[in-house]
């Protein structure tokens, strides 16, 4: 399963991202990057992995949502309140990045 399979990712409204660069909203050409980027994140229900210098809120619906994840990491680890759907198949926080480095979104002028 993938994080879209648990994630309605067509409605994050906003990505504050913190990461090397500092911290920044995503612009409207990043956020979709973004969204297309984070919707095919491969689930992986039986790991437990240390995550820590980036992090990313989601905002849906006005709430926030936070993500965290490494530099060059191979795991995203999400806010469990995040998942809306399939629940029952949720059991973990953890998804498998396949190779996408959040360190190179850069805040736009």
């Amino acid at each position: 399963m993938i994080f879209s399979d648990f994630v309605e990712v067509e409605k994050i409204e906003k990505v504050i991202m913190s990461n090397n660069s500092g911290e920044f909203i995503l612009s409207t050409e990043q956020l979709t990057k973004f969204k297309r980027q984070i919707s095919s994140l491969i689930y992986e229900p039986d790991i437990t992995v240390k995550l820590g210098a980036i992090h990313m809120t989601l905002i849906i619906d006005n709430k926030k949502y936070d993500i965290a994840t490494a530099t060059h990491g191979d795991f995203v680890e999400i806010d469990y309140d995040l998942v809306t759907k399939n629940k029952s198949e949720f059991s973990n926080v953890f998804f498998k990045t396949n190779g996408i480095n959040f360190d190179n979104y850069k805040k736009t002028e």
